[in-house]
């Protein structure tokens, strides 16, 4: 019962406020709550600025998809050892995705600025001078690509560690038995046994994709311009510093509409494919 409780507080009422305030036009420093009905809703198809922080967060989220998962199976199939070394290396890289996403961003922003280590590392190389990893449009979303991969590559390679660790040996055995390379016992032993991980990474990367708030704060606050502004900070924005709690609170509604659609696609798609092996 105490849990029920805790999880209608932090989370079913929050949900329950979104959905009524985005039929309000609101504003607490006036008191005003006015009903609107749809509104709020029809605003968004004219708001360049939501197409645009939509655009960043899709960017991200198949960016993230792709390489944290492809870097996580690379990783696990190298950690897949018994060596005292490698059982050191899966606590390390596991360490990034413990870390708080703030710390994550500011991290990176040490690494990424004119002056910082990258520049260094580069300029001493002579391999290029004082790129704007942050402050130019063309580089700053790469550089939080970067470090959302980073930190999710952790996650994805302990999962696939667990799973590469659950296959039966007898199953090996037959693989090395029948003469097959490294390339045919993945893609006919390993790949198709990985399904469930696959599963569970891409659900999970697709919604930390999708809330993506902290870390762009934290490296470029949303710029050069709103270069980098995902749906996240685009809410907070409009709610706090415009003062339009019922638009901000509609489009919470549709962030939260959109990724529970495409969560629910990913876990059928997924799950079929697990079913199918």
């Amino acid at each position: 019962m105490p849990g029920l409780i805790l999880f209608g507080l932090l989370i079913m009422l929050p949900i329950l406020l979104t959905i009524v305030y985005s039929f309000f036009k609101i504003s607490f420093l006036t008191n005003q709550f006015d009903y609107v009905g749809f509104k709020n809703f029809l605003k968004l198809l004219h708001k360049k600025d939501f197409y645009n922080s939509l655009q960043i967060v899709l960017t991200l989220t198949i960016i993230a998809v792709i390489f944290s998962n492809l870097i996580g199976i690379i990783f696990a199939k190298l950690f897949n050892k018994n060596n005292k070394i490698f059982i050191v290396l899966r606590v390390l890289i596991f360490t990034p995705f413990i870390l708080s996403p703030i710390v994550v961003g500011y991290t990176f922003s040490s690494i990424l600025t004119d002056k910082g280590i990258l520049n260094q590392f580069l300029n001493f190389f002579s391999i290029t001078h004082d790129i704007s990893w942050l402050g130019d449009s063309k580089y700053a979303l790469i550089s939080i690509s970067i470090a959302l991969c980073w930190q999710l590559v952790a996650f994805c390679t302990v999962i696939y560690l667990a799973c590469l660790k659950n296959i039966p040996s007898e199953l090996e055995d037959a693989v090395n038995i029948d003469g097959a390379n490294n390339i045919q016992k993945f893609r006919y032993l390993d790949w198709p046994l990985l399904a469930p991980a696959l599963t569970i990474n891409t659900v999970v990367i697709l919604i930390s994709s999708f809330k993506l708030y902290d870390r762009v704060l934290a490296l470029t606050g949303g710029g050069p311009g709103r270069s980098t502004e995902t749906i996240s900070m685009l809410i907070i924005r409009t709610a706090f510093n415009e003062n339009r709690v019922g638009f901000a609170s509609s489009m919470s509604l549709i962030l939260l509409i959109l990724s529970g659609i495409t969560t629910f696609v990913a876990l059928i798609y997924l799950g079929k494919r697990e079913v199918t092996i």
